[in-house]
């Protein structure tokens, strides 16, 4: 029970503003009462009034900012976030490209029977099975990673 008067009482102590009177009496049935407002005036025992100061209420961002440093900084952080939101949207553009070019390249390579490729030399080589099932799982990995 004393639990819940102590509660109470801090609630009310959180409640009040800084020029607000807490009072103390005892009601008919015994029990302690604590309000903003004097006891009624049929209270046998005579009220008590504490002198409870409240602290100011801060922020606790330390000293505030004029409006022209909140305003500057307010569109810093908006140039941050679009400049982010570009690099974000080049960065899906160019997965999306690659995206594109690796299913290409898995469609050539599972569905041409006779590829050739450039040698490096101007000549043409003819794919072999082997080469030809190393680019497919190349392809398959660049899909993985870039076709989200």
């Amino acid at each position: 029970m004393k639990v819940f008067v102590w509660l109470g009482f801090i609630i009310l102590l959180n409640a009040s503003t800084a020029s607000a009177q807490i009072y103390k009496w005892i009601d008919e049935h015994g029990k302690t009462q604590y309000t903003d407002r004097p006891p009624p005036p049929d209270v046998k025992a005579e009220g008590k009034r504490l002198n409870i100061k409240s602290s100011p209420v801060t922020g606790g961002h330390g000293p505030t900012k004029d409006v022209s440093d909140q305003r500057e900084e307010f569109d810093k952080r908006r140039q941050e976030r679009q400049e982010e939101d570009a690099k974000l949207q080049a960065k899906s553009e160019e997965n999306k490209k690659k995206c594109i070019e690796a299913q290409t390249q898995l469609r050539m390579y599972a569905d041409s029977p006779r590829l050739t490729i450039p040698d490096g030399a101007g000549g043409v080589v003819y794919v072999d099975d082997d080469l030809r099932q190393r680019k497919i799982d190349d392809a398959n990995k660049a899909i993985k990673k870039y076709c989200k």
